[in-house]
C-alpha cells in the first residue's frame, strides 16, 4: 500500500491526473487510499511473483521456484502485451513497487519508469538460489530489467539495490492514523480511558497464522487481544477506520517484520514484538535497524505459534519510545514522480 500512499501524493498535486494501478491488488483498498482525484482504473494483470508461502512465517522455497521459472516462461508473451498496452493507453510513465516486468515495458514503449522499494527481488531470489539453484535465471532477468528503470527512490531498510542504475533516498513512505486514538478505540469497543487495560494486535498479513487463534489467546486481566478474523474489511468500512486506525488504537502488535507493518506501527508510534519469518534477507536489514525507531521486542516462532506472548508484549510496552522518525517519503517520491510526468 506504499504505491497508493505515494500516488495519493501525486494526486493531491495533479488532481486531474488518470491513474491506472495495475496488479493483483486489493481493489476496495486501492480505491479508498485514492478516491478523490482524477479518473482510476484497476487493471488486474499478474506482473510479479515474488516469493510463495507456506503460512505467514514459512517460505515455500521450492514452489517460489517453479512460480518463478513459470512467470519467465511467459516473459516475452508479457512483455510485448504490457509494452503494446502502455502505448495505448496513452500513458506518460510507468511507477513500479518493485515488479521487473513494468520497468523492462517502460523503457520498450519509451516511457520514464521509476521503482519505489527497499529491495529488489533479483537480490532475494538470489539469496535463495542457495537451496535453489533454479531461481538463477530469474534474477538474472529481474536485475537486467531492474537496470532498465530510470532510478529507484529507495526507502529506508533497503537491501541490494544494485541492480539499478540511479537511486534517490526519499526516506519512510508510510500509512498514518486518521482517527484519534481514543475514538479509534471508542469505535472498535475498547476502553478509551487512559490507564486502561492494554490490548495488543495480533497481525500475521494475508497469508495468516492457522495455528495461532482466539482460543490460544483468551483475554486476561492485565491484557486484551485483538485477531484479525475480528476485523473484516466490511467492519472496518462501517466503523469508518483504516487499518493503521486500529494499530494507532492498541497498545502493541505483533507480528512478522515487513515493511509495511513496521511502517504503520512507526507512524501510530505503536510498540511491536515481532518474530522471523523465514530466511527472507529482508528481516535482517529490519531488526538490525528497527531498535533505533521503534519499541520493539523479538519472540521466537516457537512461542509465537504456542500463543506464548503476554510477557513480550508487556516488554515492548514498557520500553521506552524513539523519537518520531521523519515519515515525508510519500511527498518526496510524489515529486519526483511529478517530475517524471513533465
Amino acid at each position: 500500500m506504499r504505491l497508493c500512499e505515494v500516488l495519493a501524493e501525486v494526486r493531491a498535486r495533479a488532481p486531474g491526473l488518470a491513474v491506472t494501478v495495475v496488479g493483483e491488488v486489493p481493489e476496495p483498498l486501492v480505491r479508498r487510499a485514492l478516491a478523490g482525484g482524477g479518473p482510476l482504473q484497476i487493471r488486474r494483470v499478474a506482473c510479479d511473483v515474488g516469493v510463495s508461502q507456506r503460512d505467514a512465517l514459512l517460505i515455500d522455497e521450492p514452489a517460489t521456484a517453479a512460480r518463478c521459472l513459470a512467470f519467465d516462461q511467459g516473459w516475452d508473451a508479457r512483455l510485448e502485451a504490457e509494452v503494446a498496452w502502455l502505448r495505448a493507453s496513452g500513458a506518460r510513465a510507468a511507477l513500479a513497487d518493485v515488479p521487473p516486468l513494468p520497468l523492462a515495458a517502460a523503457r520498450r514503449a519509451g516511457l520514464p519508469s521509476l521503482a519505489l522499494g527497499n529491495f529488489s527481488w533479483d537480490w532475494i531470489w538470489r539469496h535463495l538460489a542457495a537451496r535453489q539453484p533454479a531461481l538463477l535465471g530469474p534474477a538474472a532477468r529481474a536485475a537486467a530489467a531492474y537496470g532498465e528503470a530510470d532510478l529507484i527512490l529507495a526507502l529506508p531498510f533497503a537491501g541490494d539495490l544494485s541492480a539499478f542504475r540511479r537511486r534517490i533516498e526519499v526516506g519512510f513512505v508510510a500509512r498514518r492514523p486518521r482517527v484519534p486514538r481514543a475514538e479509534a478505540r471508542r469505535r472498535l469497543g475498547l476502553d478509551p480511558s487512559p490507564g486502561a487495560r492494554p490490548v495488543a494486535l495480533v497481525s500475521f498479513g494475508g497469508v495468516g497464522l492457522p495455528a495461532l487463534s482466539r482460543a490460544g489467546l483468551p483475554d486476561r486481566p492485565d491484557l486484551a487481544w485483538l485477531l484479525p478474523e475480528e476485523l473484516p474489511e466490511a467492519r472496518l468500512d462501517a466503523l469508518g477506520l483504516g487499518y493503521p486506525d486500529v494499530i494507532g488504537a492498541v497498545d502493541a502488535v505483533v507480528t512478522k517484520p515487513g515493511y509495511g507493518i513496521v511502517t504503520d506501527c512507526l507512524a501510530a508510534g505503536t510498540p511491536l514484538v515481532y518474530t522471523e519469518r523465514g530466511d527472507f534477507p529482508e528481516y535482517q536489514v529490519m531488526v538490525r535497524e528497527l531498535p533505533g525507531l521503534l519499541a520493539c521486542v523479538h519472540v521466537g516462532n516457537e512461542a509465537v505459534r504456542a500463543g506464548r506472548l503476554a510477557g513480550p508484549v508487556h516488554r515492548a510496552i514498557a520500553l521506552p519510545r524513539p523519537p518520531a522518525p521523519d515519515l515525508e517519503g510519500g511527498a518526496r517520491a510524489a515529486a519526483h514522480v511529478l517530475a517524471a510526468l513533465g
